[in-house]
C-alpha cells in the first residue's frame, strides 16, 4: 500500500478510535450510574450504547495497530485526512444513535453530523424523552468536535503527536506552546476549566447536574444542542433572565480566540483587551444589539421581554452557539431574522469553537476597503504597512479573505435556493418564506443551530442532505473544495 495512503488511513483510524474511547468511558460511567440509581431506562440504554461502541471500536483499533507509525508528511494529505474523517466519524456515530434509540440511519447521520460539526440543528422533536446516556453523548460529540478530535488524540494518546502533527496544523494551525503536544494540553486545560465553571454556573441558575453538564459542554463548544425541546427557553420559563445571562457568558467565552483566552488565563489582561478580535467582537456585538433593539421598538413597540429575548438570540447567532428562546420563525419579522442571519454569517473569532466567516476576516475585509479608499490620496511613492493588530497583512491575505467571503455567500445563496425549491416541491408543511430557508441554511453553514422551525425528522431527505452539505463545508471552511479547485488549477498550470 502507498505510504501516503497508509498515513491517511492511520490518521483517520486514530481519530475514530479516540472518539470511541471517549464514548466507551461515558457508556461505562452511565452504566455505573444506572446501577447505583436503579434507573432501568438508563441501564438498558447504557448496555446498548456500550455494545455498539465496542463493536465499532474493534476494527478501528485493529486498523490503527496494523498501520502504526505511518506519519503524515504532506499538508495536502493532512487536509484530505481531515476531510474524510469529518464524514467517517459522524457516519460511524450514526450507528450508535440508530442502535441505541432506534432512529433511522439517515436521521442518525444528520444528528451525528450536526453534533460533531457543532451545528446543533436536531431532528429529535422531544430530546427530554431520550435517556441521558444519549443526551450527554450528543453533547459530548459537540464538545469534542468543536475543539477538534485531533486535539484529544494528540493530548490523550502517548506519542501520537509525532505522527499526527500535520493534521493538527492543518485543522488548527496555531500553537500556544513550544510543541504541538504542549499546545493541545494547554487547549484542553482551558477547555476543561471553562466547561467545569459553566456547569457550576448553570446549576446555580436552576439546572440539575446532568442538564448543566450537557449545556455547559454545548455552550463552550458553541454547539447549542439542548436536553429539552424548548431549548434554553425551558429554563428561562423557570429561572428567568438568570439562566440567559449565565449561558451568554459561556457562549461568549466559547466564541473567543483560544490564544486570547490563553493570555487572559495567564493574567495578561491588557494584551487580551488589545486583541483585534476581542475588540471587534464587542464592537460588532454592540452594533448588532443596537440594530435589534431599534427594529423591535419600531416593529413591536417597547416590549422589554421581546427586546431581551431578541438580544439573546442575536448573541447566540453571533457566537454560533444556537441556544434559542422562543419561536423565531413565527414570532420574528423578516428584517429581524435578517439581522440574525448577518450575525450568524459573521460568527466568532478564529482559533475558537465558533463557526461563520470569522471576525478576523471581517476586520481584514473592512480595513482593506479603507486602505483602497486611502490609496488615491497618498503620495505616489508612499508605502505603508497594512496591519491588523501586530500582524502584517499582505495582498495574498486580502485576496484569500475576499475569496472566502465570496465563496461563503455563493454557497449560502445556492443551498438556500435549492432548499426553498425542495421544500416547496415536496409538499412539506412550512412557512414557504425564502428568508426562513436562508436563515436555516446560514445556520447550518455557520454551524449555529438556531432554527425557524424548518428542521425536523419529517423534513424530506433531500432537504436534510442539503443542510448536511452546508454543515460539512462550514465546519471545514470549504477545505475539500479548495483541494479540488487547487488540484485542477495546478494540473492546468503544469500542462
Amino acid at each position: 500500500m502507498n505510504k501516503r495512503i497508509r498515513a491517511i488511513l492511520f490518521s483517520i483510524s486514530i481519530t475514530i478510535s479516540t472518539t470511541m474511547l471517549i464514548a466507551l468511558v461515558e457508556g461505562v460511567l452511565f452504566y455505573i450510574y444506572s446501577i447505583l440509581t436503579g434507573n432501568l431506562v438508563e441501564l438498558e440504554a447504557s448496555n446498548r450504547f456500550i455494545l455498539i461502541v465496542v463493536t465499532i471500536s474493534i476494527p478501528s483499533i485493529l486498523i490503527s495497530i496494523s498501520l502504526r507509525g505511518s506519519a503524515l508528511t504532506e499538508i495536502e494529505d493532512a487536509i484530505i485526512a481531515i476531510s474524510i474523517a469529518w464524514i467517517a466519524i459522524p457516519a460511524i456515530n450514526a450507528f450508535i444513535y440508530s442502535y441505541t434509540v432506534g432512529i433511522d440511519y439517515i436521521d442518525g447521520f444528520f444528528e451525528s453530523l450536526s453534533g460533531f460539526t457543532g451545528t446543533g440543528l436536531t431532528i429529535f422533536s422531544r430530546p427530554e424523552d431520550l435517556p441521558y446516556t444519549i443526551l450527554i453523548w450528543r453533547a459530548t460529540t459537540q464538545w469534542i468536535g468543536e475543539l477538534g478530535v485531533i486535539v484529544f488524540s494528540v493530548a490523550l494518546l502517548p506519542y501520537i503527536h509525532r505522527v499526527l502533527g500535520r493534521i493538527y496544523l492543518a485543522e488548527r494551525g496555531v500553537r500556544l506552546g513550544p510543541t504541538i503536544l504542549s499546545t493541545t494540553r494547554r487547549l484542553l486545560t482551558i477547555y476543561l476549566f471553562l466547561t467545569f465553571t459553566g456547569v457550576l454556573m448553570l446549576m446555580m441558575s436552576g439546572m440539575n447536574f446532568l442538564d448543566a453538564v450537557a449545556h455547559s459542554m454545548t455552550g463552550i463548544a458553541t454547539g447549542g444542542m439542548s436536553t429539552n425541546s424548548q431549548n434554553i427557553g425551558f429554563w428561562y420559563n423557570i429561572a428567568g433572565y438568570r439562566v440567559l445571562l449565565t449561558s451568554v457568558i459561556i457562549m461568549v467565552f466559547g466564541a473567543l480566540n483560544f490564544a486570547d483566552l490563553h493570555n487572559l488565563f495567564r493574567g495578561k489582561v491588557k494584551k487580551f483587551l488589545r486583541s483585534p478580535e476581542v475588540k471587534w467582537f464587542f464592537y460588532i456585538t454592540l452594533f448588532l444589539l443596537a440594530t435589534v433593539i431599534a427594529i423591535v421598538i419600531i416593529c413591536y413597540g417597547f416590549d422589554i421581554e421581546l427586546i431581551g429575548l431578541a438580544i439573546y438570540n442575536t448573541i447566540s447567532g453571533l457566537t454560533t452557539t444556537g441556544f434559542q428562546v422562543g419561536y423565531i420563525g413565527k414570532e420574528y419579522s423578516e428584517i429581524l431574522k435578517l439581522v440574525i442571519v448577518i450575525a450568524m454569517a459573521i460568527g466568532g473569532a478564529t482559533f475558537s469553537t465558533a463557526g461563520g466567516i470569522k471576525i478576523k476576516r471581517i476586520i481584514i475585509a473592512l480595513k482593506a476597503l479603507g486602505w483602497s479608499f486611502a490609496k488615491p490620496f497618498l503620495p505616489e511613492k508612499a508605502y505603508f504597512v497594512k496591519r491588523v493588530g501586530e500582524e502584517v497583512i499582505d495582498e495574498e491575505n486580502i485576496a484569500s479573505t475576499y475569496a472566502y467571503i465570496v465563496l461563503y455567500m455563493l454557497t449560502a445563496i445556492t443551498i438556500s435556493v435549492l432548499l426553498y425549491i425542495t421544500l416547496n416541491l415536496s409538499g412539506y408543511v412550512w412557512s414557504r418564506n425564502y428568508i426562513d430557508a436562508l436563515f436555516e441554511t446560514v445556520s447550518a453553514l455557520s454551524c449555529v443551530g438556531l432554527t425557524t422551525g424548518i428542521t425536523s425528522i419529517s423534513m424530506p431527505i433531500q432537504a436534510k442532505v442539503l443542510l448536511m452539505v452546508a454543515m460539512y463545508f462550514g465546519r471545514l471552511e470549504f477545505s475539500p473544495l479548495y483541494i479540488v479547485i487547487g488540484y485542477r488549477y495546478r494540473s492546468k498550470m503544469i500542462l
